[in-house]
């Protein structure tokens, strides 16, 4: 299967935005900012979200596990 970037962008945008906002949740609750905290905030949303968020949610919990390896 073969998708476009037209088609790929929007969810990318929205990996980003669901990373940002844990950003924001976490700078204002004093948290420290690091990947595990990010990765551990996100992991803990799965919870009480949809399934296409927890796909999104998903995608950007692996995206940060995998630019860390790198």
């Amino acid at each position: 299967m073969h998708f476009s970037e037209s088609e790929i962008q929007p969810l990318w945008d929205e990996v980003a935005r669901i990373i940002g906002e844990a950003v924001i949740q976490l700078r204002h609750r004093g948290e420290p900012l690091t990947v595990d905290s990010l990765v551990n905030y996100l992991e803990n949303s799965l919870n009480s979200a949809g399934v296409q968020q927890r796909i999104l949610i998903g995608a950007a919990v692996n995206l940060l596990r995998t630019d860390r390896r790198s």
